[in-house]
C-alpha cells in the first residue's frame, strides 16, 4: 500500500496523520498539566496558614485535612496533638515525625499560627538545647 501525503504534508498510512494526532495529544497534555499546576498554587491562597514549606503534595493534604478537623471540632488529642509545657495555651499537632503545626487556644476555639519543621520545633521551644 503506497503512503499517502496528509493535508498537513505529513506521509504515511492510514485515515490520518498519526504525527499530527500525538503532537496534539502531548500539547493538550501539557496544557492540561500546566492546568492543574497553576489550581495546585492558587489553593495555597485558601489555607489559614502558609503550607507552601512543605515539600510533598502528600503532606499538605494531611495538614490541611488536619487544619480542617479542628476547625469543624474535632478534638486535638485525636489528631495526637499536645498542650506545650511552657505555655499551655498553644498545642502541637504532628503532621508527621518531621513537621508540626502550632494552634493557640482562643475563646473561638483553635487557631492555626505555625507550621514548624521539627527543627525548627525543638529550636523554639524554651528549655531547648542551644547547639
Amino acid at each position: 500500500m503506497p503512503k499517502k501525503t496528509f493535508p498537513c504534508g505529513h506521509k504515511g498510512n492510514g485515515q490520518f496523520c498519526h504525527t499530527c494526532k500525538q503532537l496534539e495529544e502531548d500539547k493538550s497534555e501539557q496544557i492540561q498539566a500546566k492546568t492543574e499546576k497553576q489550581q495546585w498554587k492558587e489553593a495555597f491562597a485558601h489555607d489559614p496558614i502558609d503550607l507552601r514549606g512543605l515539600p510533598r503534595k502528600k503532606l499538605v493534604l494531611k495538614a490541611r485535612a488536619i487544619l480542617d478537623a479542628i476547625r469543624h471540632g474535632e478534638p486535638f488529642p485525636q489528631l495526637n496533638g499536645k498542650r506545650m509545657n511552657y505555655n499551655r495555651k498553644i498545642i502541637s499537632v504532628p503532621i508527621d515525625n518531621d513537621y508540626r503545626i502550632l494552634f493557640k487556644e482562643d475563646k473561638d476555639g483553635l487557631i492555626p499560627f505555625d507550621l514548624l519543621s521539627h527543627e525548627e520545633y525543638n529550636v523554639k521551644k524554651p528549655g531547648a538545647s542551644k547547639v
